[in-house]
């Protein structure tokens, strides 16, 4: 058995717009039909754009990431870096062909309610990001900033309700979430909720420019 300290807790993010390769001389995007490898093993079956992996124990150290299709098509493979035994991370796949990355973000600690911005968007240097009433989508408060690459974490107090999360510029958010949005129970929009108490954002590089498309933003219910 591992010493419990040679391990990490980590989960995959895909937050690349297009996963695309060359096939048949072309750059072709295999992102609707993607699984993730990681070290040669399959770790999820599908693996498209805003796809989030449940938390996986992993061994310290560097990883090998591989987005592939049914037909043997790859992305990567994608290194991370070192992972250190005993911490929690996110891993989040970014950028465009033909440079793809691996990000590493290391989960931050909170103690009550609070807010996480993780910018995960290579087009965008540093985004800004806070709170609103999320019954009357009013009362856009903003909280701080994060850098690319980087995730910043607010505390919104020992408790809140009717609380939702934004990105962007106050007067005009790049998008918003809402705990109910992600789960359905929690009616109130209330943090904590059961053992969750903290709400993530995740902004990556738009997929499309038409309304109906998903993102940038996406958001996770964390511990």
């Amino acid at each position: 058995m591992p010493a419990q300290n040679a391990t990490a807790r980590v989960r995959f993010v895909d937050g690349a717009p297009h996963l695309e390769t060359l096939i048949n001389g072309y750059p072709q995007d295999i992102g609707s039909n993607a699984y993730l490898q990681v070290d040669s093993q399959t770790v999820v079956t599908t693996f498209s754009y805003g796809t989030f992996t449940s938390f996986l124990s992993m061994s310290a150290g560097a990883h090998s990431l591989v987005a592939r299709d049914p037909l043997g098509y790859a992305v990567g493979p994608l290194k991370t870096t070192n992972l250190t035994g005993g911490k929690t991370y996110t891993l989040v796949v970014v950028g465009s062909y033909p440079k793809y990355q691996v990000l590493t973000f290391e989960e931050p600690a909170s103690s009550g309610a609070a807010l996480s911005m993780y910018n995960a968007s290579p087009s965008t240097p540093q985004v800004t990001f806070g709170t609103f009433r999320a019954s009357t989508h009013s009362g856009f408060r903003q909280r701080g900033s994060a850098r690319f690459g980087n995730v910043t974490t607010v505390s919104l107090g020992k408790s809140v309700t009717d609380v939702g999360g934004y990105a962007g510029s106050a007067g005009s958010p790049i998008g918003t979430v809402t705990p109910s949005q992600i789960d359905v129970f929690d009616r109130h929009n209330a943090l904590p909720y059961h053992n969750i108490a903290r709400l993530s954002l995740f902004l990556f590089d738009t997929k499309c420019a038409s309304g109906s498309c998903p993102g940038p933003l996406f958001g996770s219910l964390d511990r």
